[in-house]
């Protein structure tokens, strides 16, 4: 069951956090302050003679009604009427004691506006005018001592619990979108990190995987130099992998897309690739710098798995408002089929509204386009 006040918790049931319980306080603090005005209650004892013993019953009706008002606003919503109702009958009994009961209707009124749809607070608000009038023409009070102060509390404050209930749920749905927005970005920023860590571990298991064949075949053939070399290649292949992986979680402090670039294509070499660097090597942006470094990682990887060319050629260069890299290779290539990585690298591009187009022509063509946004502004 469901305690939260109907003051805290209309049509909000279920909702959670730090945020919304911080509102949840508030709310609950300043339905209380409104309480400093029902000292109201007690103006007609300076005006009106009344004997001990009504002067005690009133103090009990003033405690009882402080104690229904609390329960009011700390109950769940759907069993909020019961104290509404307590308050209804009470202000009613007091009323043939006193006009300062008339206070009581603002309160009323108050909870009344909050706890109910407009449709409903309209009829309970015009069945408590009825009650009020009856009430003023049976004690026989003068019009502005009970029936006008009540009804326009009533009403005007009523009109102010709506108010604040609609305020109320603005805010509880504002802060229900930001959290939405919070976890909605965390889900990214993880989606985003599995494709990095995809792309650099795919690259390295796939260069660990060649030279680890190429040492065992040499093994087989007593060449034991050459498997000395490849093992130390291995290790600080090993070793370069972790701290980019290392580096890419830390926040992509890596050496720098020249830095990188020359990386791969020492790699392609390395490969018995001739490989061609046309254009020059622009400063980009750290986000774009890293979804360029990725692309390109993944595109040697795919380059280094299914090529059967010898022949690598990477040219930056600029096309109208855009910055445009090429990767192609001479390659045998009957079809591409889009894997994980490829896809990871449209994904990530399109983050920074680029793209990646690719075709087969003696080879496979891969380009890359980016915003000249994504260059970096010197001295900014």
């Amino acid at each position: 069951m469901n305690n939260h006040s109907p003051l805290t918790n209309h049509r909000a049931e279920g909702n959670s956090g730090l945020g919304e319980q911080c509102i949840k306080s508030i709310d609950s603090v300043k339905s209380r302050i409104w309480l400093v005005f029902s000292l109201y209650y007690f103006i007609p004892l300076f005006y009106l003679p009344f004997e001990p013993w009504k002067l005690c019953g009133l103090l009990i009706a003033y405690a009882v009604f402080l104690g229904l008002y609390e329960l009011a606003i700390t109950i769940s919503s759907r069993n909020v009427w019961q104290p509404i109702l307590g308050l209804v009958v009470l202000t009613s009994i007091t009323t043939f004691f006193t006009p300062g009961s008339a206070t009581f209707f603002s309160y009323i009124g108050f909870l009344l506006g909050f706890s109910y749809r407009p449709r409903q607070w309209m009829i309970f608000t015009g069945l408590l005018i009825g009650l009020i009038l009856v009430l003023h023409l049976f004690n026989e009070y003068r019009f502005h001592f009970f029936a006008f102060g009540a009804i326009t509390g009533l009403i005007t404050i009523g009109i102010v619990g709506f108010a604040e209930r609609v305020r109320y749920e603005a805010r509880v749905c504002q802060q229900k979108s930001r959290e939405e927005i919070e976890q909605l970005a965390v889900i990214a920023e993880r989606e985003r990190i599995a494709r990095d860590l995809h792309d650099i571990l795919g690259h390295t298991l796939s260069s660990i995987a060649l030279k680890a064949e190429l040492a065992e075949k040499l093994l087989a053939q007593e060449k034991h130099e050459s498997v000395q070399q490849h093992l130390s290649e291995l290790h600080q292949i090993a070793r370069n992998s972790l701290s980019l992986v290392r580096q890419t979680v830390s926040g992509y402090k890596h050496r720098g897309l020249s830095g990188e670039v020359m990386e791969l294509c020492e790699r392609l070499r390395q490969k018995g690739f001739v490989v061609e660097l046309n254009g020059e090597i622009p400063q980009l942006t750290p986000r774009a710098e890293t979804a360029l470094i990725l692309a390109l990682t993944e595109l040697t990887t795919n380059i280094l798995r299914h090529s059967k060319g010898d022949h690598c050629q990477i040219e930056f260069g600029k096309n109208d408002d855009k910055l445009v890299v090429t990767m192609r290779d001479n390659g045998e290539v009957e079809c591409l089929v889009p894997g994980n990585g490829l896809r990871g690298i449209q994904e990530r591009l399109h983050a920074l509204a680029g793209e990646l187009q690719s075709s087969i022509h003696k080879g496979c063509e891969f380009i890359i386009s980016l915003p000249n946004r994504e260059l970096h502004q010197q001295g900014s």
